[in-house]
């Protein structure tokens, strides 16, 4: 079971980087054919970035210490419900709550690491 949860966690992330491998290989994406085009995909990209960034951005001037809970609860909270998950394994619970705790975990893992492996990949 816990095989089956480490493969299910790395399936978006080797899906991402076959996709790129497959790109790469094969020429396909936006590739820029003057340094004009080049220049307005990164305005685009930058545009994209500070867009995401205005989104997590309080409104005003919070405390120190809103401003620390709000950065740590998504790590705080993935990792109470990933350790809860293991916790299931070792619990007397049925065999569905293990496989959904475990499926929540995979979604968490995801959410918190995926991103930044593609992304490491990518440089």
């Amino acid at each position: 079971m816990i095989l089956e949860t480490i493969v299910a966690a790395l399936v978006p992330v080797a899906a991402e980087g076959i996709k790129g491998a497959a790109s790469k290989w094969f020429g396909t994406g936006l590739k820029p054919t003057t340094i004009d085009e080049q220049i307005k995909l990164d305005d685009a990209e930058i545009r994209k970035l500070e867009a995401i960034a205005k989104l997590d951005n309080p409104g005003g001037t919070p405390s120190q210490l809103v401003i620390d809970i709000r950065a740590g609860s998504r790590y705080v909270v993935g990792g109470i419900i990933i350790f809860g998950a293991i916790g299931t394994l070792f619990a007397p619970v049925s065999i569905d709550v293990q496989r959904m705790a475990l499926e929540a975990a995979n979604i968490v893992f995801g959410f918190l690491y995926g991103g930044r492996i593609v992304a490491a990949w990518k440089k």
